[in-house]
């Protein structure tokens, strides 16, 4: 029996995450007869939540009879240092509330793994060596025991309380009445110490930004609502329209979320909070961190921009 401590380990300490699809290895049968079952991230900002967030509806979809269980903020602190994701979130292991939060999927949150309990993460993985662009959701669920041919419609959700609906779609009226409009996700700090490898591409940042406005002036008639951490003329980016900073609407993650669903499109680099995963909802042009591959971070509704 393995249990949790004792394969959880530092990024440096394994070549790749997970098992080579040659060679795989698969979640025991005797974990999936019980029908208890524990999704866990070990990362913990939102988007890292959110990118398996199709995981309790394709599990419950093979074992409808099953009860699936989350970590609560409580549990999560009994593992981790919640001061490494605090560069982006104040109170990070909340993200799993934030994410969760109304799926009806998903049966509770448990404060304490239970005895005995071998536990299965998101290291639990298979993996394609021929093919390194595969959603995280599809590599887990191979782990599983799913065959690839049925894991369908990965792409991240959410799902929304009346009050979140209502109050997101009078933020919209507020703004834009029944126009249609735009997000940008133009936070492109993490542009500057993103790795690349390929000198054709030249500048990557000056080419990122690049790629972004060329696309945002594609629909440079659409008002936006916009994330960049600062106000947009201190940025590269240009519009020719309204620009509203979202976080001048002091509404909750989860409100943004909403609003971005209802945008005509997404334009940004490549973020959960920002950009990919909202395209079940809304088409999400994504300028990638690393332009050879994606990896797991790849969500297969988004469309991305390469050079």
């Amino acid at each position: 029996m393995i249990f949790f401590d004792e394969y959880l380990r530092g990024v440096r300490e394994t070549n790749k995450l997970g098992f080579p699809a040659s060679n795989p290895q698969f979640i025991p049968q005797k974990y999936l007869d019980d029908r208890f079952f524990i999704i866990w991230r070990t990362c913990h900002t939102f988007g890292d939540w959110q990118i398996v967030s199709a995981m309790p509806r394709l599990i419950k979809k093979k074992y409808p009879d099953c009860t699936i269980a989350i970590p609560s903020p409580t549990c999560l602190h009994t593992k981790y240092d919640e001061r490494n994701w605090q560069r982006k979130h104040d109170k990070p292991f909340n993200n799993v509330i934030e994410v969760y939060s109304n799926n009806p999927y998903v049966d509770g949150m448990i404060d304490e793994i239970p005895d005995g309990m071998p536990l299965f993460h998101d290291h639990f993985r298979i993996y394609d060596e021929n093919e390194p662009n595969v959603p995280l959701t599809e590599e887990m669920l191979k782990f599983w025991r799913f065959d690839p041919k049925t894991i369908t419609d990965s792409s991240p959700e959410l799902y929304w309380s009346n009050d979140e609906v209502k109050e997101s779609n009078d933020v919209i009226n507020k703004i834009f009445g029944n126009d249609p409009f735009g997000f940008l996700y133009i936070d492109d700090s993490t542009f500057e110490t993103a790795p690349d490898t390929d000198p054709s591409i030249g500048d990557p940042l000056k080419m990122r930004r690049y790629k972004i406005q060329q696309k945002i002036n594609e629909f440079d008639n659409l008002p936006w609502l916009y994330y960049a951490g600062k106000d947009i003329s201190e940025t590269y980016y240009k519009t020719k329209t309204k620009s509203v900073d979202v976080r001048s609407l002091k509404v909750s993650l989860r409100v943004q979320s909403y609003i971005k669903s209802k945008s005509k499109l997404i334009i940004g680099h490549q973020g959960g909070y920002g950009t990919d995963c909202m395209s079940r909802y809304t088409t999400c042009y994504v300028v990638p961190l690393t332009y050879k591959t994606i990896n797991e971070h790849y969500i297969r509704s988004t469309k991305y921009i390469m050079p």
